[in-house]
């Protein structure tokens, strides 16, 4: 993922883009499920916030890059953008050398050695697949096309990239409260919550009062991705067996979905 992320500069041409972006999006793939699995097999207790924790921190980096990035190839171009591997993989490598000093022990048991049957998905791991769908939808399309929407209103191109920052930003916390919270009231009442508040703040963004736009963003943001980590923690609470295949079904084929 880092290394076709940061040769996205030197594409050349549209079909160079697809395959790096292609490349990129397998390697996401494949960290996403797993490492949501190890969250879920490490931690008995606040399996919510430990969540937050581990996705809020994507959300985060993806509220500091539009910053970072209109900031760097400002100065110093879109073909250098390779260049920006060397301090991303420096610093996998030091989070790799301190974990490789520590030792990790996780639960094992024989429901993840049988064979995944389809007839033994719960009906509420369906409906929870679908409301999951539908909040990727709505947060893609808007994250994708928010620095366009700002840009189109006059804003330059810096204001996109602060809109998209403050909208990521106000997600992160989110996620953190929407874990935080689940672990005490129920991830139902927080996933219930956000697909009910949320919409309404896209709304006033769109149409209410310039003045109050950021703050309309901000609070969009934080209901859509406080059921972030809670939908995942849910999903693999109802099909405890299956944690992996679980993950991979919430954070890469729902994800997926509502993203296309």
């Amino acid at each position: 993922t880092i290394c076709a992320m940061g040769f996205i500069g030197k594409a050349a041409s549209y079909q160079q883009l697809v395959v790096l972006l292609i490349a990129a999006g397998i390697g996401t793939a494949l960290f996403h499920p797993a490492a949501a699995a190890l969250v879920a097999a490490s931690v008995q207790k606040r399996r919510g916030l430990m969540m937050a924790f581990f996705s809020s921190g994507g959300t985060l980096g993806g509220a500091i890059a539009p910053l970072a990035i209109v900031a760097y190839v400002g100065a110093f171009g879109m073909w250098r953008t390779p260049w920006l591997i060397l301090p991303a993989g420096g610093g996998l490598l030091a989070i790799a050398a301190v974990v490789a000093r520590r030792r990790f022990s996780y639960p094992t048991g024989a429901d993840g050695q049988t064979a995944f049957r389809l007839r033994a998905v719960p009906s509420m791991l369906v409906l929870l697949w679908f409301v999951i769908v539908l909040r990727s939808l709505a947060e893609t399309a808007f994250s994708s096309f928010l620095a366009v929407l700002i840009t189109e209103r006059g804003g330059s191109t810096f204001a996109g990239g602060v809109g998209i920052s403050v909208f990521l930003l106000a997600g992160a916390l989110g996620g953190f409260l929407g874990g935080s919270l689940a672990d005490r009231v129920g991830a139902k009442w927080i996933l219930f919550a956000s697909v009910v508040l949320a919409p309404p703040f896209y709304l006033l963004f769109l149409h209410g009062p310039s003045s109050l736009a950021l703050a309309f963003l901000a609070a969009a943001g934080l209901l859509t991705f406080s059921s972030n980590p809670v939908g995942v923690v849910a999903a693999q609470e109802l099909l405890p067996g299956k944690i992996g295949l679980v993950s991979g079904l919430v954070m890469g084929f729902a994800w997926g979905i509502g993203g296309l």
